[in-house]
């Protein structure tokens, strides 16, 4: 009777053995699995994963983990070759539809300076050339964006002063401030921010926001900048009535329009390209909405040492 316990306690002691070599083994698989998943899901690689201890159950949920890859991959490589496509039509549209606008200019310009066209006629080849150069801005916006999504804009860099960019970009603007009979409020630094970057992309990255607050504001126009120990900040503030709350997360989305302005001469694009040409030079970009004051706040970062 005593063998027979004996065995009985042999037998049970190596089954537990067993189960519990098994449940170890599975939780080992299953921790694996999980970094791995975690590797792919922040990696856009062509791996899959693959189980290490055979198991049914957790195979089958391997299986189906590698098939919802396999759909997210195929669905992300569409997105991405529609996404050139776009930007390779943009490209070439702009590019197609400057020269003839530029040409037609030309011809206005010559029925402008024409002594045998009436008054009349006059004014209407006035409209003509007002709304060519509204396009070719259009244009010129288009061309520029497609370069910058296909990184094809060329940086130079030098060290400059920030406040004095937004102080000539605000002047430059004073005349169609005045046509409106606004005067904007400027509360600008008096000290130099001195910053490593290319100037003509901060001088567009301050037009384009300053010439959306034309676009998009009502009144109580004011522009600051102000820094601490380690970012330079310019603001730029406006009354509006037609941005809304919900406009805010999608406001530096491209082609981008709220609903209340579509019909300005707008693409939607001076925001994103802002945007873009703030973070390739390091900085950021946000905006928010308080009580209908629309406010940009650009960041840069100041040189260390």
């Amino acid at each position: 009777m005593g063998v027979v316990l004996q065995i009985y306690a042999i037998i049970v002691t190596l089954s537990l053995i067993i189960v519990l070599s098994f449940y170890l083994l599975q939780r080992r698989e299953i921790t694996r699995l999980s970094q791995k998943l975690q590797t792919l899901l922040h990696s856009f690689t062509h791996a899959e994963l693959t189980l290490d201890f055979p198991s049914s159950d957790i195979a089958n949920l391997v299986n189906a983990l590698n098939e919802l890859f396999r759909v997210y991959r195929k669905q992300v490589y569409s997105l991405q070759k529609k996404d050139e496509a776009i930007k390779e039509t943009i490209t070439n549209l702009a590019h197609d539809l400057r020269t003839p606008v530029t040409a037609i200019q030309g011809y206005t310009q010559m029925l402008l300076q024409s002594p045998e066209l009436s008054e009349e006629d006059l004014d209407a080849a006035a409209i003509i050339n007002e709304r060519l150069n509204v396009l070719n801005q259009l244009l010129n916006q288009l061309f520029e964006f497609a370069r910058i999504e296909a990184d094809e804009m060329e940086f130079s860099y030098t060290i400059f002063d920030l406040n004095a960019v937004l102080r000539s970009v605000a002047v430059s603007f004073f005349k169609s401030f005045e046509e409106r009979k606004i005067i904007p409020a400027l509360s600008i630094a008096e000290i130099s921010f001195p910053f490593y970057g290319d100037e003509k992309a901060v001088t567009r990255i301050f037009e384009n926001i300053i010439s959306n607050a034309l676009s998009h504001g009502k009144s109580d126009y004011h522009f600051s900048s102000y820094d601490n120990n380690e970012y330079y900040y310019f603001s730029f503030q406006n009354i509006t009535d037609s941005i809304s709350e919900s406009d805010i997360d999608k406001i530096f989305n491209r082609f981008y329009t709220t609903d209340l302005s579509r019909s300005r001469k707008t693409t939607g694009l001076g925001l994103t390209i802002a945007k873009n040409l703030t973070v390739k030079m390091g900085g950021s970009i946000s905006a928010s909405l308080n009580n209908n004051v629309f406010e940009i706040v650009v960041c840069f970062p100041k040189q260390k040492g």
